[in-house]
């Protein structure tokens, strides 16, 4: 198993930042002078200028080829796509490095835009453990806060990757969660288990 330093995850949150500043601003470019833009357009365009934004700053993330577009049905599901029709996962190209493991998640996960996504804040040091817990509702600590709150991805016999990280989540309970994901060979990432660390009482509906 091996775990990122301090140093590669403020450079990967970094760049997810300015991600995100340049598609504040070119969305700002596209929308202020437009007044008669369909609601679902404007997300489309939206989460198309900012996957566009996250690909343009990642270091271990590419497209294969091509640029992430997205379907918004009434009820704004989104589902992004390269290909219409195919899954936008095995068109992503990611350095196998536990740095560039842990951008892709973090990218993906803005991609897909799951209501989940939103009320989910990862968890990498003992300032933001402590942070989670003053936002609980009542929280109630199941057990004692793991040794390392930082990423850790190991490689498996099966072919596939697993990424262990901390989470605090919202989404119909309110946790902290010590999580492992794995990553397939066609890149997409499932869940395997999840250690409970602490639980309250603020959930929310997603």
């Amino acid at each position: 198993m091996q775990t990122l330093s301090p140093e590669d995850v403020k450079r990967i949150r970094t760049s997810l930042a300015k991600a995100h500043a340049l598609a504040a601003g070119r969305f700002h470019e596209a929308f202020d002078r437009q007044v008669d833009v369909e609601p679902n357009d404007r997300i489309r365009i939206h989460l198309e200028i900012q996957a566009s934004a996250l690909l343009e700053t990642a270091e271990g993330v590419h497209l294969r080829g091509g640029r992430i577009r997205y379907h918004v049905l009434g009820d704004r599901t989104v589902t992004p796509y390269v290909v219409d029709g195919e899954p936008v996962f095995p068109h992503f190209s990611i350095r196998r490095t536990p740095a560039a493991i842990f951008e892709y998640w973090l990218i993906v996960s803005e991609v897909l835009a799951s209501p989940t996504w939103t009320v989910t804040k990862v968890i990498t040091q003992p300032g933001e453990y402590d942070d989670a817990l003053r936002r609980m509702r009542e929280p109630q600590i199941v057990r004692a806060i793991p040794g390392v709150l930082l990423p850790s991805v190991d490689w498996r016999d099966d072919g596939t990757i697993a990424l262990h990280a901390t989470v605090y989540t919202r989404a119909g309970e309110e946790r902290i969660e010590r999580r492992t994901l794995l990553l397939d060979e066609q890149n997409e990432f499932h869940f395997h288990s999840r250690e409970l660390i602490a639980e309250a009482k603020g959930g929310v509906a997603v």
